[in-house]
């Protein structure tokens, strides 16, 4: 009887000790999870590479870009008009470090509800219910994450993600700098489901005739 009660006891203290080690997740915190899973997140880690054409509408001829991401080997290959370059984006020279610039830039486009979950760690996160969205005035809930002045390509940026009863991201908007007023708003439209992922195809930018899109994508 003696050992069972130190044995008890003993355990007692470890789930006590794991429970006072692990923080308790914030309102805003666990919505930012809930958002990166609606999108597709737990479905991730089990693709082998993605493919789409991130693709912008100007006056004279949109531009477009093709990218080709191995996410198990990290191999990342961009297409634009015929010229084709591979590389690691974990591993970057000076020439690799400009082109992935472009590609950091055009998978946060595709993916940025996941970016909730794969940038936790840098940035810091607040919540507010039911407000008035800045394309459509749409009343729905903003997340805002603000990331850390260090690394990165453009440390100290914040953003919007206006978010729907069912975690689905509607709007977000990008703050260079953190500042007040909007650099981009974006209208997230034409959802598509594919290999788990859940991904707008159409970014309307308010008040601009012009969108940014993203087509012939693909995963394995």
């Amino acid at each position: 009887m003696k050992k069972f009660f130190l044995l008890l006891t003993a355990v007692v203290l470890t789930l006590t000790s794991c429970a006072e080690s692990s923080p308790q997740l914030t309102k805003a915190q666990l919505r930012a999870q809930a958002v990166a899973k609606a999108h597709g997140i737990d479905a991730f880690d089990g693709l082998n590479q993605i493919a789409f054409t991130w693709g912008v509408t100007r006056e004279g001829g949109n531009f477009e870009r093709r990218w080709i991401w191995n996410t198990k080997e990290n191999l990342v290959t961009r297409i634009v008009q015929g010229d084709t370059v591979t590389y690691n984006w974990k591993a970057l020279d000076s020439v690799s470090n400009e082109i992935n610039k472009g590609f950091i830039n055009d998978k946060y486009w595709l993916l940025a509800p996941l970016q909730l979950e794969w940038d936790k760690e840098s940035y810091t996160v607040s919540l507010e219910e039911n407000v008035a969205s800045l394309g459509k005035q749409e009343m729905l809930d903003k997340l805002t994450i603000t990331y850390g002045n260090e690394g990165g390509y453009t440390p100290g940026d914040a953003y919007d993600f206006y978010i729907d009863d069912t975690n689905t991201v509607r709007e977000w908007v990008f703050r260079r700098g953190a500042a007040e007023e909007a650099s981009i708003v974006s209208i997230c439209e034409d959802y598509l489901s594919l290999g788990g992922l859940l991904i707008a195809q159409r970014h309307q930018r308010a008040g601009q005739d012009g969108y940014l899109y993203l087509t012939d994508i693909s995963i394995e």
